[in-house]
Order: structure tokens, then C-alpha cells, then sequence
């Protein structure tokens, strides 16, 4: 114990020291908050490193230039004024700081609003007053500084309704405007003030209220229905005006939900000019996208009793027709009925009544009278209401009926007569087998399975065009059609492997392979066929057996037939497809089938058809593709090289009418009754 007495005796000098320097401490700690009353917080919160590496480091740091340009310290508020109740050493968790005792009714708003409402059900992404305010840098909305200056408001809100969307805890996304705002006339008028500017234009607030923000469905929200006029109108008041006394306004003011408001008509962030091709005031789109969205709804127009067919009548006129040619100067339905002062006939102040219909018209057509103006209108143009017209439509529809069909019928009757003699002058004359009947097998099975997969495989993409209707395809159900589909994708499948078991294991076949083979003669053959037609040379080309045409678009039956059967399997069976291939096989394959067919298709009628139909060689028809003979004249003229090296030999001797074998087939597989 007595070695201990001189450490205890220095540690009771050092707390009577304490005890004596701590008043003369605490004097002048009084004296430096009376000079600066932050002074003491502003040791550590102004100091950035001592909060280096938190997440909350901005909230904690506060320097004295920070606090110098907030609202609360330019009227004499200190830190303690808000952190009423802090001591030191701080504990790890503090109420939050309460708006409320200086902004009551401000913070009363707010929990009525949807974001105190949000915050109120726990939900950590709600905006609070610092979320919109700042912290502790609050500038007041009038300086250009401020987040909450109407300049800023737009950046503001997007911190939370960014153009990704706002996710709520339910994992449901709330609209997202920002992008839509920006292009807007309000915000283009905003963002074109500049950053210290103040365009007028309407910004977040101005509809949506500043702290008693509700949703469109609350009654007393600004965006609800019923008040949407009132909140645009307080820009907008003339317009409001005008709205209000129209029947669309009185109707919503009855309680009619479905009667249109601002937003109906203008859209909700993106509102834009009405010469702007997008905008839904467009003159384009006025009748069938705007007020067609009512006046040509069934169910609007038996609920309400209006008139059917306006529209129709419309786009079925002159105005109408203009107006799809963007024609800036023709009618639209606000030129007639106004923007926004829509009455109905009956009312004495409509621009369609009687007393003023003719003063609408004479506004485009100068010195119009009571029978110009009487001359068109929504009855006089609609054969349902009008029933002169009604019977010249009809009588016409019946006279175009039977013109059209008797003049089609002559001209069928002498199509027939040109194919029949040709078919008979073709049965006349010495010619060479072209295709064998197991050819003509192969040839029909491809043509009429192509045909099927054409017609079924549009149809699903394509169910409203013209011909899927009236084909009778659009009957089927999607189950039939899908399996016609299939069956007609199966038949060209076994018609593809007996083509290859032919071209393979029959000699014909290897030959005609051959003959099909493309070769460095045949880019020759091109240039001096081009050549020939553009009158650049004298002698006709001479083709050998096939020429570059035929090469061209046999491989390339190959190539389509090779893809479409692998894009078709992966279609049919994609769960079997994504076993061993990655995910996106499915919808490239979608892809790459539709756009195959597509191409293969317009092959077809564009250089197929023009070569067995359309050619002057061979119009109006070729029919290899029924006989499988080629007449003599057609092989001299089309295929020159060939007769000159072959056909001619085989065809001396032979009567009228007889047809050689061919030397490309000297051994073929005899056909029953047949000379190999």
C-alpha cells in the first residue's frame, strides 16, 4: 500500500486541477457561443475528414459557408434551434428532426398527401422535407439556388420519377414523366428560360400541388377528373371558359366519367403543340385518334344515344382525304365544332346551330350560303342517314359488280382460248423431256405445300389484311390453322428428302445435278443476256440446259427450304430448342422464319412467275410443269447452246409431236410402259 500512495496522491492533483480550470473552461465556451452559437457543433461538423468514409458523410458535415446560405441561419436560427434535445457524446440514434413545430400546417399537408401516405405505410423510398429541401443548405424557392426554385422543380422531382420509372415496395412501377415532361411545350418552354429564368410555364407543382399532393383518384386531388379544367384553367382561363360551357364540361360536371377532360384530349406530361406530327391535336389525328376515340366507339355510342357513322363520314370526305395527305389547310372536326366550345346543334351558341353553321363554313369558304352549308354535314354524308345516297351507292356497287365480273369473264374466256391453243401447238411439236413425272411429283408437292405455308403463315401474322378475311382463312381457329400449317411444313420436308434420295441415288437425278451446277460461264451468260436487252448486242445469248436464272433460284430453294425447316422445328418444339441451344434461338428463329418467308415469297412472284408466265417466250403460260416437255422452238430460242449441242441430234428423225428422251437422262430409271 505505500508504494501506491505517491500515484494517488498525483491523480487527486490532477482532479483538484480539473476542478479548478473547468469554470474558467465553461466561461469561455460561454463566450464563443455567445460571439457564434455553432461554433461548438461546427468543431467537429465542419471538419469533412471526420466523417470520411460513412455513407451519411453529407448529412453530417456542416460547415459554417454551408449553413451560412440557408434560410434558417438568415433568421437567426442556430443548430439547437432544430436539434433541440442533443448532448455530447451523441447517441448512435436521434428522433429525426420535426418541420412541424414551426411549419405545422405545411407537415399537416404533407401526411395527407401520397408521399405521407407512403411514408407512413414504412416506405424507405417516400420523400421527406429534406428530399425535396436539402438539409441543412434549405435556400428559400425564390432563389435561383434552390431545388425547390421553378426552374429546378422538374430536376427535382426526377430524382425519385426518373425516366426508369418509380418502383414501389410491391414491385409495381408508377409513371414515369420525366422524359415525356421534357419534351413537352411546358417543359420546353422551362428548360429554354434558362437556369435563372422563369418561362410561366406550367412545372410539376403547378399541377400536382406543392405538399398536398394526392392521387387523380382522391376527390380532392388537382389531377382528379373533375378538377383537371380548374388546374389547367388557372393558366389557361379563357380556355377553361370555354371548356366549362362546352358539353363535354357539362357532362363531366354531371357526374358523366366518360365525358373527355384536358388530359383526354392533350395528354397528361406530354402535351404538345398542335402542329406537332406527334401530338394527339394533330390535324392527322384529330378525327379517328382523338374524337374518334369516343365517336367511334360502339359502346360509347349506344350508352349515350350519339350519332353513329361521324367519323366514317368525315375520313370518307374531301376534308378527310386532305387531311391524310397532311394537307394543312383542310377541316378537321375543331375547325367545324371548336376546340374546345363543343356544342351540340341544338344549342343557339353552337358553331354548328343553325343561326351560325353558315358563318363556320364561310371561315374556309367565302360567301357560303344556307344551301352550301346545308350541302355537307355528318347526315348528308353518311349513307346510313342519307338515302339518296344510300341507293347511288347501292346501284353502283351492283353496276361495278357486274361490269368488272362481265369484262374479268371476257377476258378470262380469252386467256383460255390463248392457253388452250398453246397447250395444243406445244402437243404439235417435236420437244424433249424437261421433267420427268417423278419431277413433276416433286415439283407439284413443292409448289402446293409452299402455297399452304405461305397463305396459314401470313394469316398469323397478318389476320386483318384483306385476303386473309375474304379467303375464308380467318375462319379457321388458330388450332386448325397452326395444323395445316404443320402438315403442309411436313410435306415439304418428305417432298425435300425424296428430292435428295433423287438427285442421289437415281442417275437422271445425278445428272440434272450436274446440268445445275453453277460455273464461271454463267457470269458470261449474264453479261451478254443484259447486254442483248439493253440493245448492246446483236445475237441472243444461248443458255446451256439451265440457264443462270433457273442455277439462281433453284439454290436458292435450297438455302430457303435448309432454313426454314430448322427455324420451323425450333418454333414447333422451343422447349426442345432451348435444352441445347441459348434462350435467344427462339426468337431469332422467329425472326429469320418470317422474313425467309417473306423473301421467298416475293421470289416467287417476281422472278418465278415472270419465267414460266409472263415471258414473251413463254406467255401466257409454260406447261413443263404439267407435261414435263419442253417444245423444240422454246429450247432453240431459250436454251440455244443446249439444242445446238444436244437437242438437235436427239430430234432429228422424230415426227411432229414425238419427244426425245434427252441425252442428259440416257440411262433413266424407266417409269412403267417407258423406254429407258
Amino acid at each position: 500500500m505505500q508504494s501506491q500512495r505517491p500515484l494517488f496522491a498525483r491523480c487527486l492533483a490532477v482532479v483538484s486541477s480539473l476542478l479548478l480550470i473547468a469554470p474558467l473552461c465553461s466561461s469561455q465556451l460561454l463566450a464563443q457561443e455567445t460571439e457564434d452559437p455553432n461554433r461548438t457543433c461546427f468543431m467537429c461538423h465542419g471538419d469533412p475528414e471526420n466523417f470520411s468514409g460513412r455513407e451519411d458523410h453529407d448529412r453530417l458535415t456542416v460547415t459554417p459557408e454551408k449553413f451560412e446560405n440557408c434560410v434558417h441561419c438568415s433568421i437567426g436560427m442556430t443548430c439547437l434551434t432544430c436539434h433541440t434535445d442533443y448532448t455530447y457524446p451523441h447517441p448512435e440514434e436521434y428522433e429525426p428532426v420535426g418541420c412541424a413545430r414551426c411549419h405545422g400546417s405545411v407537415v399537416s399537408n404533407y401526411e395527407e398527401s401520397v408521399h405521407g401516405y407512403a411514408l407512413a405505410r414504412g416506405n424507405e423510398r417516400a420523400p421527406t422535407c429534406v428530399s425535396c429541401h436539402g438539409v441543412h443548405e434549405i435556400r428559400k424557392s425564390d432563389d435561383p439556388e434552390s431545388p425547390t426554385y421553378h426552374a429546378h422543380i422538374a430536376e427535382t422531382c426526377v430524382e425519385c420519377h426518373s425516366t426508369g420509372g418509380l418502383l414501389t415496395d410491391e414491385y409495381v412501377k408508377l409513371a414515369s414523366p420525366a422524359q415525356q415532361y421534357a419534351r413537352s411545350v411546358h417543359g420546353v418552354a422551362n428548360e429554354e428560360a434558362g437556369e435563372n429564368g422563369i418561362s410561366g410555364a406550367a412545372t410539376c407543382t403547378d399541377c400536382h400541388g406543392v405538399h398536398d399532393l394526392k392521387g387523380h383518384n382522391d376527390p380532392a386531388s388537382r389531377i382528379n377528373r373533375l378538377n383537371v379544367s380548374s388546374t389547367c384553367g388557372e393558366c389557361h382561363e379563357e380556355i377553361r371558359s370555354e371548356y366549362d360551357r362546352s358539353i363535354h364540361g357539362r357532362a363531366l360536371a354531371a357526374g358523366v366519367g366518360d365525358s373527355p377532360t384536358c388530359t383526354d384530349c392533350h395528354g397528361e406530361h406530354l402535351i404538345l403543340r398542335p402542329d406537332d406530327p406527334d401530338a394527339g391535336t394533330y390535324a392527322g389525328h384529330v378525327a379517328v385518334d382523338l374524337c374518334g376515340n369516343c365517336h367511334n366507339d360502339p359502346t360509347i355510342i349506344a350508352k349515350y344515344n350519339l350519332q353513329e357513322g361521324v367519323v366514317h363520314s368525315y375520313t370518307d370526305s374531301y376534308h378527310g382525304w386532305a387531311t391524310r395527305r397532311d394537307h394543312g389547310h383542310a377541316a378537321t372536326c375543331v375547325s367545324c365544332h371548336s376546340a374546345h366550345l363543343v356544342l351540340p346543334k341544338a344549342d343557339p351558341e353552337s358553331s354548328v346551330s343553325e343561326a351560325n353553321v353558315v358563318a363556320t363554313c364561310a371561315q374556309c369558304h367565302e360567301g357560303a350560303t344556307d344551301a352550301f352549308a346545308e350541302s355537307y354535314d355528318h347526315v348528308a354524308a353518311s349513307s346510313a342517314t342519307n338515302a339518296g345516297r344510300r341507293i347511288v351507292t347501292t346501284i353502283y356497287i351492283s353496276l361495278i359488280t357486274f361490269v368488272i365480273g362481265g369484262m374479268a369473264l371476257h377476258n378470262a374466256i380469252i386467256v383460255n382460248y390463248y392457253l388452250v391453243e398453246k397447250r395444243r401447238s406445244d402437243r404439235r411439236e417435236r420437244g424433249v423431256v424437261r421433267f420427268d413425272r417423278r419431277q413433276i411429283f416433286q415439283h407439284a408437292g413443292l409448289a402446293l405445300s409452299f402455297i399452304v405455308l405461305v397463305l396459314t403463315g401470313f394469316a398469323l401474322r397478318n389476320p386483318e389484311v384483306w385476303w386473309v378475311k375474304y379467303s375464308g382463312i380467318a375462319l379457321l381457329s388458330e388450332t386448325a390453322r397452326g395444323t395445316i400449317h404443320r402438315v403442309a411444313g411436313v410435306a415439304i420436308i418428305l417432298t425435300s428428302i425424296y428430292h435428295a434420295w433423287y438427285v442421289t441415288a437415281v442417275r437422271r437425278g445425278r445428272a440434272e445435278m450436274r446440268a445445275m451446277a453453277p460455273s464461271f460461264q454463267d457470269i458470261k451468260d449474264f453479261g451478254a443476256n443484259i447486254a442483248f436487252h439493253i440493245w448492246r448486242r446483236r445475237d441472243r445469248a444461248k443458255f446451256p440446259q439451265y440457264d443462270y436464272t433457273q442455277k439462281a433460284e433453284y439454290w436458292a430453294v435450297v438455302w430457303g427450304t435448309v432454313v426454314m425447316v430448322i427455324t420451323g422445328f425450333v418454333l414447333w418444339f422451343p422447349t426442345w430448342a432451348t435444352g441445347w441451344a441459348p434462350a435467344w434461338i427462339v426468337s431469332i428463329s422467329e425472326t429469320v422464319h418470317y422474313y425467309e418467308a417473306l423473301l421467298a415469297t416475293l421470289a416467287i412472284i417476281v422472278w418465278h412467275f415472270f419465267f414460266v408466265m409472263f415471258h414473251p417466250d413463254v406467255y401466257p403460260m409454260s406447261f413443263i410443269w404439267l407435261t414435263g416437255k419442253m417444245p423444240e422452238h422454246e429450247v432453240q430460242t431459250v436454251h440455244g447452246r443446249w439444242y445446238d449441242e444436244e437437242v438437235a441430234d436427239m430430234l432429228d428423225g422424230l415426227d411432229s409431236g414425238e419427244i426425245a428422251a434427252g441425252r442428259q437422262s440416257p440411262s433413266a430409271d424407266p417409269e412403267p410402259g417407258e423406254e429407258a
